[in-house]
């Protein structure tokens, strides 16, 4: 502190007497008064370092020294022990601050001071030669530390690691408030991403066994949770608890319209209305009641045996568990058995199964490739676009190893003849391609599972005979593995994001630099031309969003148009299976003296309905397609000129249609429809053609019916989605456009305030981006890396 030393000697002819400290607690003020009054600031420093003992008792008499030293100490008592104080810390703030922009301005006013006659020319050249020894602070910019990530486990989880960890070091480097956000959503939107397990099968087949022994703890069809044909939904939570969904009055009423036809169903209606009685209105209700439950008590809802017939109008159950299997998103969707009476459970069982990312179906070894085994595992890979399937061969123990050969090529022949039946034999080779076959043990791996290996060696099964491990390595490719799709749309999604954040980000900074090296002028010009950009700008984007709006109005009315010709093709469809029923009645009774057998008649209405809808989605789906690219053009030309500013992208309608109309079909039991056509033709077929007629349009009316009922309800929402999302897209260019004039407006008025602060070190300023520029280099070539599978 010699600079401050030679102060006092040479203006106040003595050493301080204590030794000179600049105070840290001065610092927030003084950089404030510094920041937000510049001028104010050295005016006050000048006049504070200028009193000495000739000029004490003047400087006392005038307002301005006390003013300075209030508004930099907030010091009201003007006394040489304050003043000399001041000096001090005031010089110790100078030397911490280094800045000889800062010292050349005082010095100019020293000047002034000595024009006005108010300081001698001895008092500036000593003043002088003090600030002279004041060194320019050496600029030092911190590097800024880069994490780098590190191999997990799998791909999935790599990759997302991989992104985690560029969003850490992008906080360093990110400076616009707007583009932090959007990389602070990014890893909530990674945690909620779930894979999905359906697992289906008929009764016995050995569902809970296998998941138990996946899950590594008994937790389905024990004690804990007993025995059940209701939907179950497997989910993580850290506190384990469990939420009963009960049947609502319009779906029970469903359950109540099938009871007419199907005596399974009219006994259990009739058990449970007569059971419940008055209580029944209680657990049944138009919207649906939920309870959240602890898992021990779950019995009391699930199970034949505990739940007092509450059972009967349980329609879901969803399971939290802490367990590790189900930790990184994994849900399970575990099914009521194939043959369960309850036709409306299938039905929600299957729309369960159409958004699940993997399906597995079980077949017990002894009793494999029944009829509804095959007719499931063809509709799953016919209709469901289910792109793979494992089939798990359970209690292989049971059976000699030759026959499992056998087992399969019987599902395998199985599967070749209901094809055929259907005439769909050349779709074989295409369905067999999509199945995966793995026999396992499920018991034994359980066993060792649970801590008992000693049972199941002594069986002669180790862990890896027990066929377990090939069905956990199976789903972790599947789901994880660099195949993966869902896997790769989220990581590029993602990575996506982020890329564009880091170019955002760039441009900003390219475009900082450029300022920081033009004078005040062309940064004035450049503030002109933005504001007069601005407003062409802000009357096109008007009549922009005069057009989405027209836009989104016609699109309204198209979807309206699009259910007409849904319903259209329904009323056609119902035709086309009723005459291919009373085609093939005729044809039987005319040649064959007889009915048809009612597994044809229940062939023909099943793939007929489950091929014509196949046909419409398709066709709704390439008509909202034509529409939508149609509507896009339209508005690709409006935006005419700015169409490049916008950063547009290709647009994939055909990728976007199948996304958001992938879950439009409909999963309708045809249990009901098909017993009620059987006994009209035993009653009809043989002698009254048109009363046969006629009962089988009341038949399939009133089966169209729902039918349109439910598509109606999946297209409104579906369309919603839709509206919003085309919307959006329309809305997106000139969202870009306006964040695009907002940021450099934010830049050009940032760099007119920095031209105006004598304090900005502008090398400093440059260096500090150029390493914010390095990082984010780094974080570019990470991201490459995250973008090819290994």
């Amino acid at each position: 502190m010699h600079v401050i030393n030679d102060f006092f000697l040479l203006i106040w002819g003595e050493r301080l007497s204590q030794h000179a400290v600049f105070d840290e607690k001065h610092k927030t003020l003084l950089d404030q008064t510094l920041s937000t009054a510049f001028d104010n600031f050295c005016d006050g420093v000048a006049i504070l370092l200028i009193t000495s003992p000739q000029n004490f008792a003047n400087m006392a008499t005038l307002e301005e020294p006390k003013t300075a030293l209030n508004t930099l100490f907030q010091q009201s008592t003007f006394s040489k022990e304050t003043i000399q104080y001041a000096q001090s810390q005031l010089l110790g703030y100078l030397l911490f601050l280094g800045n000889l922009q800062i010292n050349h301005a005082i010095l100019k006013r020293l000047e002034l001071l000595k024009k006005e006659g108010i300081i001698s020319y001895d008092t500036v050249r000593s003043l002088g030669s003090i600030l002279g020894l004041i060194e320019e602070k050496k600029i030092e910019v911190a590097s800024l530390h880069v994490k780098s990530a590190t191999t997990q486990e799998n791909y999935y989880k790599t990759a997302l690691h991989r992104l985690l960890t560029a969003i850490e070091n992008l906080k360093l480097a990110v400076e616009s408030p707007r583009l932090s956000e959007r990389l602070h959503v990014i890893p909530e939107r990674l945690e909620n991403q779930r894979f999905s397990i359906g697992i289906t099968g008929v009764m016995n087949a050995g569902k809970s066994t296998m998941l138990n022994a996946l899950l590594g703890q008994e937790v389905l069809g024990t004690s804990v949770v007993p025995e059940t044909a209701n939907l179950t939904l497997i989910k993580y939570a850290k506190n384990p608890y469990a939420v009963v969904n009960f049947w609502n009055a319009k779906e029970w009423s469903k359950i109540e319209e099938g009871a007419k036809s199907l005596k399974s169903l009219e006994i259990f209606v009739k058990e449970s209305r007569e059971h419940f009685g008055e209580k029944f209105s209680t657990l049944v209700t138009p919207k649906g009641e939920s309870e959240s439950i602890s898992v021990e008590d779950l019995a009391l809802y699930t199970s034949a045996k505990h739940s007092d017939k509450k059972c009967n109008l349980v329609k879901s159950v969803e399971l939290y568990t802490d367990l590790k299997f189900v930790q990184d998103g994994v849900q399970i969707v575990d099914t009521p058995g194939l043959d369960d009476p309850v036709v409306q459970r299938e039905e929600i069982t299957l729309e369960y199964l159409s958004e699940c990312d993997l399906m597995i179906h079980l077949m017990n070894a002894a009793q494999a490739a029944t009829q509804k085994d095959v007719d499931f595992i063809i509709d799953a890979l016919l209709y469901r676009n289910v792109a793979r399937l494992l089939i798990v061969i359970t209690r292989i123990d049971a059976i000699k190893e030759k026959e499992l050969a056998e087992v399969i090529a019987y599902t395998k022949r199985s599967i070749e003849a209901r094809l055929k039946e259907q005439n769909k034999g050349a779709k074989l080779d295409e369905i067999i391609a999509k199945i995966v076959f793995i026999p396992i043990a499920g018991k034994l791996a359980l066993m060792h599972k649970l801590g008992q290996a000693d049972e199941a060696l002594a069986l002669g099964y180790d862990m890896e005979r027990t066929g377990l491990p090939l069905v956990e390595a199976y789903l972790e490719d599947v789901l994880f593995g660099a195949n993966s799709q869902k896997a790769n749309l989220i990581i590029s999604a993602n990575c996506k994001e982020i890329e564009s954040v880091i170019s955002e980000s760039m441009t900003s900074f390219e475009q900082e630099l450029h300022f920081l090296n033009i004078s005040h002028e062309e940064i004035e010009q450049a503030y002109a031309k933005n504001q007069e950009e601005k407003k062409v700008m802000a009357s096109f984007l008007e009549q922009i969003k005069i057009s989405i709006a027209q836009n989104k109005e016609e699109m309204q009315h198209y979807f309206s148009t699009l259910q007409k010709f849904a319903n259209n093709r329904l009323d056609t469809l119902q035709n086309v299976v009723k005459r291919r029923i009373t085609d093939d009645v005729s044809y039987e009774f005319s040649k064959n003296k007889k009915a048809p057998k009612e597994e044809r008649i229940g062939s023909i209405i099943e793939t007929a309905i489950k091929d014509g809808m196949v046909d419409l989605v398709r066709d709704y789906r390439y008509e909202f397609q034509k529409k939508m690219q149609s509507s896009l053009e339209y508005m690709d030309a409006k935006y005419g000129e700015f169409k490049s500013d916008a950063g547009a992208h290709h647009f994939d309608a055909r990728a976007f249609c199948e996304e958001h109309l992938g879950s439009l079909l409909i999963f309708k039991n045809s249990t009901v429809i098909i017993a009620g056509v059987n006994d009209a033709i035993k009653k009809y077929g043989k002698n009254d053609l048109s009363t046969l007629s006629s009962l089988l349009d009341t038949l399939f009316g009133t089966e169209f019916s729902g039918i349109k009922e439910m598509l109606g309800e999946k297209l409104q929402k579906v369309n919603q989605e839709l509206l919003g999302s085309f919307v959006s897209l329309c809305e997106a260019p000139a969202r870009l456009i306006e964040e695009r004039f907002s940021a450099e407006e934010e830049l050009i008025e940032r760099a007119m305030h920095q031209m105006k602060d004598a304090t900005l070190n502008r090398e400093a300023r440059i260096l500090e981006i150029k390493e914010k520029e390095r990082v984010m280099g780094i974080v570019l070539n990470d991201l490459s890396a995250t973008k090819e599978p290994k």
